[in-house]
């Protein structure tokens, strides 16, 4: 009841009120919003008569089940929810607006006296509109409720075409599927295509050349470098350490080299006077 939004005693009734009340005031710059929000409350309260024909009256449908009440873990909130949606209606109405004007941001709630006329009648004409629903639901699937579960609709015996237009949610999920569903699709088999043919081929075929390169960069270090100035350098070393072998800053060494130096000029000399 508090989702068909029947009158006064159920917030469901206040909350669809307040938004069909500022669409009735948006009307002089164009009438539809109300019209859709009318026709929207019109199928709410249709359909969940509806639902609770089905659900409720009747014999059931399918093969006999042993029912049993709910468990407290779903039957408390429920309770639960069923008393705000009674009581909450309290609080929200234009007669008793502080709630409203809390939530708006107001200081000071209006009193009775100054409450727009046309609240009434948007009152007025909501229920109306949740009579016609509800009246005609009723009378719908309460006068001949279905038997078994393939007998068809009370709407579908009435208008098959709409009926089959709507079970089919007006073909949005085939239309959907046929045109962003097969694009994305594509796009991803194109991704894949290009990922595992070009990118990935790309990269492999840097990875290669950059292998390459490595390869004649050890055979010119290895080949080249190595024997060539490696080998020299080698060279020029033992070269200083023969040369710091002569000369390492030890007197003493000296002497023994210049000494040794003399001996054999002598020796140079007189085998050379003999001679």
């Amino acid at each position: 009841m508090a989702l068909s939004g029947v009158p006064l005693f159920f917030s469901g009734f206040w909350s669809k009120d307040e938004i069909l009340h500022s669409a009735w005031v948006w009307r002089l710059h164009s009438p539809w919003p109300f019209y859709l929000g009318a026709f929207g409350a019109l199928l709410t309260a249709f359909y969940m008569t509806r639902q609770i024909c089905y659900v409720f009256f009747g014999s059931p449908r399918t093969a006999a089940i042993e029912s049993h009440e709910s468990p407290q873990v779903m039957t408390i909130p429920l309770v639960i929810l069923a008393a705000g949606a009674i009581l909450l209606s309290l609080i929200g109405t234009p007669f008793w607006p502080w709630f409203h004007a809390y939530i708006n941001g107001h200081a000071h709630a209006e009193s009775v006296s100054r409450i727009d006329g046309s609240i009434f009648v948007v009152m007025l004409i909501s229920t109306l509109i949740v009579a016609i629903g509800i009246s005609t639901a009723w009378w719908l699937y309460n006068r001949h409720p279905s038997q078994s579960a393939t007998e068809a609709d009370a709407l579908e015996r009435v208008q098959p075409d709409v009926f089959f237009l709507l079970r089919n949610k007006f073909f949005v999920d085939e239309l959907y599927e046929a045109t962003v569903v097969r694009v994305n699709a594509s796009f991803a088999r194109l991704s894949d295509l290009m990922d595992r043919f070009v990118w990935n081929s790309l990269v492999v075929a840097i990875g290669y050349l950059f292998v390459g390169i490595s390869w004649i960069n050890r055979l010119i270090d290895e080949l080249v470098v190595n024997p060539g100035f490696d080998k020299g350098c080698g060279a020029f070393r033992r070269g200083g350490q023969f040369l710091s072998f002569w000369q390492n800053g030890q007197v003493q060494r000296y002497l023994r080299f210049i000494g040794l130096a003399a001996a054999v000029f002598v020796l140079v000399l007189i085998w050379g006077c003999r001679a």
